[in-house]
Order: C-alpha cells, then structure tokens, then sequence
C-alpha cells in the first residue's frame, strides 16, 4: 500500500509539499506525548506504527517522502526500554538510528523509561529483574545510541530509577529542561539547563555541579537543611517546587540568600498534633528561618486542610524570614474557597497582601475590624 499514492487526485496529495508538512507537523505535535518508536508486548518488541509520524509513512510513497524529509517531525520520541537480558535484532537499534538522523540538526525532546521492571510472568528469564537492572544488554543498545546524540538535547526526561550514572561525561550544550532520578551531575556539562526536576528520596546537589543558572528546580522530597544547601549553589534560582518533605543532615546554614526567587511551592502536614505533622511543619519554618528572599512575590502552599497550626506555621516561618515583596499566599487543597473559615485565614494578612485558593482570591477585607468610632 505504501509504494504508490493512493489517489492522486485527492486534493490533499496536489497540495504543495511545504504545506502538506506543516499539516503533518501539526498532526504530530497535536499529541503533548512524545511519539514513541518500540511497542513492548508480554513476548515481543515491535515498532509502534499505530500513531505519528511513523504511521504517515505507511500511507503512500508521497507521504513517506514528505514525512522523511520534515525534521521537525523527527525531533521528539519516547523510549520505552524493554529490559531484555538478549539485545535487540539488529533493525530496532538501526530504526533508531534512522529516526535520530532524519531528525538533522534539530534539537531534540526525549523520554526514555523503563518499560519493565519486573515480570512475573516472565517464567523463561526474558527480563531483567527490577534489582539487576545492569544486565540488560537490549537496553544499553538503545541508550548508548540515544546518548550519542546529547550534543543535540535540549528537553530530556529520564523516567527511570534503575538507569544509574548515565550522567557520567555526557556532554549536553543545548540541555535546558532535564527531568530525571537522583544523580551524581560531577562529569555533567550542561552549562544552559535552566528547568530541573529531580525525583528522588532527600536528594542533595554535589557541591559543584558543572551547571550553576537553574531558574526552576522541582524536588519530589527534600529536608530544610538541602533547600538551604541548594540556594546557595544556585543563587539564579526563580521559582522552587518540593512534593515533600525528608529527614535533614548535615550541617545548617545559617544565612541564606536567594535574590531573584519569585515563586516557591511547599507542603505542609494537617494533621493536628501528630508527630510527622509537627516534624513537618517546623521543616516549614526552618526553611524560612534567616532566609533573604527580597524579591519573593508568591508562596504557594500545598495543604490538605487549614487549620490554626497551620496557619500559624506559615505566619512563623515568614516572620523569620526577609520577604519585604510577597503578595500572595496561595493554598493548594481540595475544599473550595466558600468553605474555608476566614477567622483562620486573617493573621496571615500580616505577612502578606493576598491569600487565594487555588488563585481565587479570599475577601478578608470583610472581616478587618473597622476603624473605632
């Protein structure tokens, strides 16, 4: 079906050529998921061409020209890694490569996660078990291709716990987004990385990593000793996101500067008077605690309910901090803002202009105490 067009008379084949690939590239990046190249079953590994750009080659001979001569289609993909102990037959790998090279100069947008971690109904030891992840002979195929082309990174998601040390010397020039589990980042050369999202248990930065103007770092679990850690390695930081909160070590610092931060996100327990809520939230005002923050405009706070110790946290750990800009204290939590008690809320007004739910803002003028007469 693919060696001659279909109809040439159809008005989209006598469309001109630029025009027919500007309709493919909007075909392909109308999917906010990177197109992917292997379809890993119970017992085989096939290519996936059930979805663009790959299944636009398999249509007609005009197609499959146009397709192949776009770059721009060529430039994202998704890499599942099949986790296999046998490599690959030869063609999957060559695939990739095909792909990567019809992809020219362009930048590349990469996902690469681990398909397998453990099967068990792998009753023949065809996958790798999730605690000996090194074996996979299949997979250091395909990373080792994948690798090869850092030099053309420029958005890169690494979902996968088990691909240990693949920052070692890889030289990424063009890297500005990076997403991946904890790594050592000593012989890591990405002197653009500007977005880093880390996923990993109290994860602490080496203290010289080879990237210092980080404008967004999102932390999946930190402690308040790293966040202070971490401000002073990168003092380009404008926006800071942690998930949760983990047992802190090493020594304090006591003074910390971020001057160009404007936004930061962190939880905080409501939980009353149990003992990890308590933890937490003097985790919360530790961050705070001699912290300059002059430029810091939003603090967005992830809470399940507030309550007064929450609230009274959160005004605590502000006055312990310098934060002369802050405008808004938005909550992030599943009741809407028509239910929360505004009593609880109005100290907060203290330490700054504004407090939202979830953006919308809460009328605490209402409840001020008018002027005495």
């Amino acid at each position: 079906m693919n060696h001659h067009l279909l109809n040439p008379r159809a008005p989209i084949n006598r469309l001109p050529v630029e025009l027919l690939q500007q309709i493919f590239l909007l075909i392909v990046n109308d999917d906010p998921n990177n197109p992917s190249i292997l379809s890993n079953g119970d017992t085989h590994i096939a290519v996936d061409v059930t979805s663009p750009p790959l299944l636009l080659t398999r249509v007609c001979r005009l197609w499959r020209d146009v397709a192949h001569s776009s770059t721009s289609m060529w430039s994202r993909i998704h890499v599942a890694l099949p986790g296999r102990i046998k490599p690959l037959q030869s063609f999957l790998p060559s695939l990739l490569e095909g792909w990567l090279a019809r992809s020219g100069h362009r930048p590349l947008t990469l996902s690469i996660v681990s398909e397998q971690f453990c099967d068990l109904r792998d009753t023949k030891g065809r996958y790798l078990s999730l605690f000996d992840p090194h074996r996979s002979k299949a997979d250091r195929q395909l990373l080792e291709i994948l690798f090869s082309a850092s030099g053309r990174w420029e958005s890169v998601a690494i979902m996968s716990p088990d691909i240990r040390d693949w920052s070692d010397n890889i030289d990424a020039p063009r890297l500005t987004t990076l997403t991946c589990y904890q790594q050592e980042f000593r012989s890591f050369n990405a002197p653009n990385l500007h977005r880093l999202h880390i996923f990993f248990r109290g994860y602490k930065f080496p203290a010289a990593p080879t990237f210092k103007n980080l404008c967004y770092l999102h932390l999946q679990q930190t402690s308040a000793n790293s966040i202070r850690f971490t401000s002073v390695i990168f003092p380009q930081l404008e926006n800071m996101v942690v998930d949760d909160w983990s047992l802190g070590y090493g020594d304090r610092i006591d003074t910390v500067t971020l001057s160009r931060l404007r936004s930061m996100t962190l939880p905080i327990a409501s939980d009353g008077q149990d003992f990890i809520a308590m933890f937490d939230r003097q985790d919360f005002i530790d961050v705070f605690d001699g912290f300059h923050l002059p430029m810091l405009q939003k603090l967005t706070v992830v809470v399940e309910e507030l309550k007064p110790p929450e609230v009274e946290c959160i005004r605590m750990a502000l006055a312990a901090a310098t934060c002369h800009e802050l405008t808004a204290i938005d909550f992030q939590m599943a009741i809407p803002p028509s239910e929360v008690d505004m009593d609880i809320v109005k100290p907060l007004l203290s330490v700054t202009k504004e407090v939202t739910v979830c953006g919308k803002a809460l009328d605490l003028l209402e409840i001020l105490p008018g002027p005495e007469t």
